[in-house]
Parts: structure tokens; C-alpha cells; sequence
């Protein structure tokens, strides 16, 4: 136990001699004695520096070793430290009490000088032993996260580049996964600053409908060319073959999610694939949800979805400029979006025209 020498202990004891006789001990011991006359003193000598170990008198004038006890432990920055009361008194039920309070042992006087010193060598030791496996496990958690983010953003980017594939064989879309993804991460920070759906639109929330909204339409890898890339307007039947890319998409990520059923990422992409084109009055698909049966994330990305495709050249006609989908998204309020979002969106209307701009095809 050589590794505690020059520990510091505190003692708390309203008398003198006694503080005197445990202070010789400790010095003997080659540990370094704090002597305080009472609870009050203990207090404030321990918020200043704390100790590495107090010695406690059970029974004084002022304040009781049983409420000291209870002061460090109610103390963040104290509770962990190792209290040994020391009481003349040898009644069954102040040990339990000591005991229940927090102390880690208890002495009757009168006590071995020798007993004394390794009952507080060994808590010293067992105490130094528990931060130094606290510290490594704060360590090795720390390599794990670091090792777990660095996997998750390999496999963030993995999914991007796979959602940015599928855009590809769409023509004319260029930068439309990054942009869906910044609008609906902007739109989403805006309606929580409103205090819109506040226990939902956390920080984790929105970090992981950022990366969710690049699935969206993930799916269209299944839509065959001759219907995704038409330079004309679709059939009737070919657009209905078209609107099966949510289907797709959500089944896809479905496989996946049923070998990580925890995985709240994959789940929002589910969500995000099947229902960002559902409608806040019930016409939209593939689903017909109306209000809040639609998923959170697919409302907000079904309108960011909306706002981006519809300012960008597609095969089959030109871009639509930004005033008048504004005013579409606007009339659009009630009906095929939910008012709210409709609402942070109209607030944020010049930035998503600037980010826009700066993410051009």
C-alpha cells in the first residue's frame, strides 16, 4: 500500500486531543492529516480541497457525523470520497446507521494504532484503484465512440453515395440529395427554434434527418429507365409504376432494420422513403396518411422534396422559378402540407432560395 503515501486525510473530531493522537497516526503512517473541530470546518475545508479520505467522529455538538456524511454524499464532487467514522460508542444501530449513510468503515475506540492505519490504507488504496479503472474506462469509451463515429460516417457515406447513384440515372437533378438534406436539417432547426414539436425535433433527431432525407427516393433504383428518364409527361400507368419507389425504397431499408431493430436511423429512413410523398390532407401515396399519421421526418422532407424539385430542370419541363413555388407551397398550406411546416418554411424562404444558389446542378 506504499502507492497511497502522502495521502491526504481529513479529520473531523470537536476534540482536541483526540484530533491530535489520530493526526501523530497518520503522520506516522506517512500520510499527511487535515485536523478540523467541526462539521462546519469539514465542510468548507473539503469544497476548497477535496481529501482523499475523511476520518468522522460520529457524535458531535454541531453538527453529526451522520450529517456530514450525508452532505458530501448529496455533493457531486465529494460522494465518491471514502468516510470512516470513529465513535466511542459501540451501539449496533450507529453502526447501521454509518453504515446506510455512505461510510465505507467504522472504528470503536478505543482502536490499534496498526488497525487503524491499514483500515485506512486499504480504502485509500481501494479508491485510487476505482479512478484509476474509472480513467480507463473513460478512455477506452472514448476509443470505442471514436471508432463507432468513424464507422458511421464511412457508412453515412456509403449510403450517400449509393442515394446519389440513384440520382444519377435521373436526369438534370444534379446536387438534389444534398440539397433535400440541408433544407430539411434547416427547416427542422427553424420549427424547433419556433418550439414546434419540441420533444421531438431533438438534437439526435435532426442529425439523423439529415442523413435519412438522402434515401428519400432510394427506391427509384427499381423504377426502370424508359419511366425515369421519359422526356414527356408520364401515363397514367406509368406513373403509377413511378409512385412504387417508396414501396421500394421503405423494403429495402426494411431488410436491413429487421437485423437492427434498434437502429433509430434506419427506422426514420423507412419512414422517410414510404411517406414523403403523402399528403397533409390524405392525397398522397402510397399510403393515403392524412396529418400526423404521416411521419414527422417524411412531412418535413416531403416539402423540402417538393421545394427542390420543383426549382430544378427536369426531362420533362423546365425549372419552376422560386416565387412561384413559394406560392405554391403557400396555397399548398392545409391541403397537400402541414400548415406548421408550411409556415417555418415561408420564414425561411429567402435562405432556401440563397442555399439554392450556392448548390447549383
Amino acid at each position: 500500500m506504499n502507492d497511497v503515501q502522502g495521502s491526504n486525510v481529513l479529520i473531523v473530531d470537536d476534540v482536541v486531543e483526540n484530533l491530535r493522537h489520530l493526526s501523530s497516526i497518520l503522520r506516522r503512517g506517512g500520510l499527511i492529516p487535515r485536523p478540523v473541530l467541526s462539521g462546519r470546518l469539514a465542510i468548507e475545508a473539503a469544497v476548497v480541497d477535496p481529501p482523499d479520505l475523511v476520518l468522522l467522529d460520529i457524535r458531535m455538538p454541531d453538527m453529526s457525523g451522520i450529517e456530514i456524511c450525508r452532505w458530501f454524499k448529496r455533493d457531486e464532487r465529494l460522494r465518491n470520497i471514502p468516510i470512516v467514522f470513529i465513535s466511542g460508542l459501540q451501539g449496533a444501530d450507529d453502526k447501521v446507521e454509518a453504515f446506510q449513510t455512505g461510510g465505507v468503515d467504522y472504528l470503536s475506540r478505543p482502536f490499534e494504532e496498526q488497525e487503524l492505519l491499514v483500515r485506512v490504507k486499504t480504502h485509500l488504496s481501494l479508491r485510487r484503484f476505482q479512478a484509476q479503472l474509472t480513467a480507463s474506462n473513460m478512455r477506452l469509451e472514448q476509443r470505442v465512440a471514436e471508432q463507432v463515429e468513424s464507422i458511421s460516417a464511412s457508412q453515412m457515406a456509403t449510403i450517400f453515395a449509393l442515394a446519389q447513384l440513384t440520382e444519377f440515372r435521373h436526369c438534370d437533378t444534379g446536387k438534389h440529395v444534398e440539397r433535400v438534406r440541408t433544407f430539411a436539417k434547416i427547416l427542422a432547426e427553424k420549427m424547433r427554434e419556433m418550439g414546434l414539436y419540441s420533444a421531438q425535433l431533438t438534437a439526435p433527431f435532426i442529425n439523423d434527418l439529415y442523413q435519412t432525407a438522402a434515401l428519400h427516393d432510394i427506391g427509384k433504383v427499381g423504377i426502370a429507365d424508359a419511366i425515369l428518364l421519359k422526356p414527356g409527361i408520364l401515363t397514367a400507368e406509368e406513373f403509377d409504376e413511378m409512385k412504387k419507389h417508396c414501396v421500394l425504397g421503405a423494403d429495402t431499408l426494411l431488410v436491413v432494420l429487421a437485423r437492427y431493430p434498434d437502429n433509430q436511423f434506419l427506422r426514420m429512413g423507412v419512414d422517410v422513403a414510404r411517406s414523403h410523398h403523402e399528403q397533409w390532407n390524405g392525397g398522397g401515396y402510397p399510403d393515403r396518411l392524412s396529418e400526423t399519421a404521416t411521419p414527422l421526418s417524411a412531412r418535413i422532407v416531403g416539402l423540402v422534396d417538393f421545394y427542390d424539385a420543383l426549382t430544378s430542370d427536369r426531362c420533362y419541363r423546365p425549372a419552376v422559378s422560386h416565387t412561384d413555388t413559394c406560392r405554391m407551397i403557400h396555397e399548398g398550406s392545409g391541403t397537400r402540407f402541414e400548415p406548421d411546416i408550411a409556415t417555418a418554411f415561408g420564414i425561411l424562404a429567402s435562405q432556401f432560395q440563397q442555399v439554392r444558389q450556392e448548390m447549383r446542378n
